[in-house]
Formats: C-alpha cells, structure tokens, sequence
C-alpha cells in the first residue's frame, strides 16, 4: 500500500480527496499547511501531493524539503505560468483544479509508477557498480590515466556532436567496459540511458534492426515501428561492442545520425579489438563511420603494460573476493606476488580477476599461494592445458582431481591445490567426487 502526504488548506477538499484516496488503497496523511507536513517526516511518503497556494509557505516549498520523494502540485489557478515554474522546481507533476477522480487517480499513479522506476533506475546502478566498481580502474599506469582525462573530458554530444563519440580499441579482457562505464557516469549524461550493445551476441540478420529500429532503418513507413537500441539511449550514452558486425550500408546510415540528425541526441562508445586503420582496410568498416570516430580513438593498454598496476589490482580483487566469500582475512605471499608479475597475463584483467577469485576460494590458510594461483614460483602456468584458464572455478577442481587421482595420492593433490586434506575431502563430498 502506497503511503500519501495531502498538504491542502480547505478542509472541505482536504476531507473529500482523503476518502477518495483511501477508497482506492492508499494510506493517506492529510495536513493543512507545509509547517504540518514537516511534523510528520516528509521523507518517509511515497508521494506528497501539495496545493500550490497555501498559508505560510507555498506547496512547492515541500520540493527541496522531501526531495526524493516525489511531489504533485494542485493548483486553482490554471495557468501556463504556474504549471511551468512548479515543474521547474521539481515537481514531478500538476493538476489544475476542479478536476474529477479519475484524472487525480491517473496523475498520483503515474507519478508513483515514474518514482518506482527511478528507484530502480538506481538500485540497477549501484547493482552494476558492485559488477563494474570504479575502483577497479585505479591505475598509476601512464597511458591508462591518459585515457580516464581524456573520457572524462569529452564535449557533450548535444553541443559538440562530431567531437562527443569515442572508440576505444585494446585485447579481449583489458576492461574497455569498465572505462566506457565510467565516461557515462562521470559525464554530463550520467542521469541518463546507459544502453550496450553486445553485436556479437545478436544474430546477424537482427543487428541493424537492433541498433537502428524502425525510425531510421530506412523500412517502409507502412511497417511496423520498432523501437531499436539509438532510440533507448536517447539522452545517454551508447556502448556498442565490434561496431564492424553490421553491414556496411547499415554503417553508413549510423555515420550519417552520427554527422547530422539533430534529433539524434546520444553519445556513442565504440568497443573494439583492432584499430580503425585496420577495419578499414579490411573493408569491415565504412569511411564515414572510421571518420566519426577517428578523433578520439584511444588504446586501451592489456595488462602485460601496467606492470605498476598488477599488485594493487590483485590486492583489490582479493579483498573483493575475501569479503565475499571469507570469513577471516587473507594475503598474497611473497611467491605469490612474484608469480603475478613473472606472468605474461594473455587474459588480462579478467583473467587476473578470475585467478584471484579462484585462490581465494581454494585458500584455506593465511596466505596464497602460487599453486592457488595456477602458478609456479617462476610465474609459469601450472598446468599447461589452456582449457583450464576458461574453467569455473567448480570447474577446475573436478578437472584437476580428476585428471591427477589416479597417480596422486590425496595428500599430494591437496598440495598442488594448496587446500587441506579436510577441505579436499569435504568439496569431493560436495562435488560427489568419492576416490576411486
């Protein structure tokens, strides 16, 4: 049940929008003036609906004061004017007085349902910055703090349209994502859309009509509108993974949204794996679209570069995963450590993300190890069988127990995992594993 705050000075009216609110579930605080509403805590309503004349202190004064809880403002004098400042306040919306119960019923479940939204526009926000923290972009790496300024400074699309639109190009892993994330939420659209495109993902004949939806496709006007992923991201920003998946006359209507249509008001970011120059001249890329980009292309450096970065990003992500899955603290071993920097890290951050992760589940003493890692001391890959880099970390204890039991006793198995001969038995009984 929605809980309701009526701020209005007639009583007559206040007594009669009161039942009418409460005959169709609300829970409703009826006050006469905004010094009244403020006795009764504001913030804890899931809408305040407020007469905009009122004695002492306007109704559009409960703005500011319950922000973010939303407010309807009602007004007798129906003008242009009035409904125009109380929105430029902040009210969420207005109704003009007389009105009858059914448009009254229509605005307070509108802007309820618009409130609700919000909220989960937030909680799906702060959802994705436990996914893609920030924090995970802390570098001391030269070419990567380039690249943060250089994001974090971009002209806004609806200004500078052939200046706003960036690519961003690097290894599988290197956290182009992550970067792209943080231009949208640092920049001038972060109370915005943030829409990713992930082409690949998409089957071929569905990723023009994806991206661009019926409005400019190019269909017949006699078609069926769809909306596509442009449209979505109005007022935001566009992530779009290996640009070069579409066709190229589909390019080249993007490139020209990109270079002219005013209505087009979105910041595009562009992931990909090879250069420009190189889509071009595999002709992957139409010319229009390489040019849009061309002015901000930024190479985003893989991990094997930012050799300053490798113990900070370990420590974070073990602090991540300690807190997740432990319940006592633990350390990188100097062994450890040296294995980290030894290695060539053809993964990248994901990759050095998932083997922290993988150790930290596997540790059951104060320190990792190098064999939690999948290491040796000498920052070699343990086991030389690249199918185990892509395996869960479920995944890789069944492969590796089973691969090794036959000529490893349990003791030694548990070493070379560097867990316990009890946390051995206790996830074969888990993993329904029993010794042969």
């Amino acid at each position: 049940m929605s809980r309701l705050l009526l701020v209005e000075d007639e009583p007559i009216i206040r007594k009669a929008i009161q039942k009418l609110l409460e005959r169709h579930q609300f829970e409703v605080t009826a006050v006469g003036n905004v010094e009244e509403a403020n006795r009764v805590n504001v913030a804890t309503y899931d809408l305040i609906l407020a007469d905009l004349r009122l004695p002492g202190a306007e109704g559009t004064d409960l703005i500011a004061l319950a922000k973010p809880v939303p407010v309807v403002i009602m007004t007798s004098h129906a003008s242009v004017r009035s409904a125009v400042e109380s929105m430029k306040l902040g009210a969420i919306d207005y109704i003009s007085k007389p009105f009858d119960h059914d448009e009254l019923l229509l605005v307070i479940n509108r802007a309820l349902k618009h409130n609700r939204l919000h909220a989960q526009n937030i909680a799906m926000k702060q959802d994705l910055l436990r996914v893609f923290p920030h924090d995970e972009l802390t570098t001391a790496n030269t070419a990567m703090l380039t690249i943060v300024d250089r994001l974090t400074q971009l002209p806004d699309a609806s200004s500078h349209p052939a200046l706003s639109h960036c690519f961003l190009v690097g290894e599988i892993g290197t956290g182009k994502e992550l970067l792209a994330r943080l231009a949208h939420d640092q920049g001038p659209r972060c109370d915005g859309p943030l829409v990713v495109a992930d082409l690949p993902t998409v089957p071929t004949g569905e990723r023009d009509s994806l991206l661009l939806g019926g409005r400019w496709s190019g269909k017949p006007m006699d078609a069926a509108p769809r909306a596509g992923l442009v449209q979505s991201a109005q007022g935001g920003t566009l992530v779009i993974r290996n640009l070069e998946c579409l066709r190229l006359d589909t390019q080249e209507k993007f490139a020209a949204l990109l270079a002219g249509e005013r209505s087009f008001n979105v910041h595009v970011i562009v992931l990909g794996t090879q250069p420009l120059q190189h889509l071009l001249d595999n002709g992957l890329l139409h010319a229009d679209l390489a040019a849009a980009f061309a002015s901000h292309e930024l190479s985003v450096p893989p991990l094997r570069s930012r050799a300053e970065d490798l113990e900070s990003l370990a420590r974070h992500y073990l602090k991540l995963f300690v807190q997740r899955y432990r319940q006592h603290e633990i350390d990188l071993s100097d062994d450890a450590l040296h294995a980290i920097r030894a290695y060539h890290w053809p993964g990248n951050v994901r990759e050095l993300k998932s083997m922290i992760e993988r150790a930290a589940l596997l540790c059951d003493q104060g320190k990792i190890l190098p064999a939690h890692l999948g290491f040796d001391v000498a920052g070699n890959a343990a086991d030389t069988d690249t199918h185990t880099r892509s395996l869960s970390l479920d995944g890789y204890f069944r492969y590796f127990v089973l691969r090794h039991q036959q000529e490893l006793s349990e003791t030694e198995i548990a070493q070379r995992l560097g867990i316990s001969r009890k946390a051995l038995w206790e996830r074969r009984q888990k993993m329904e594993l029993p010794r042969p």
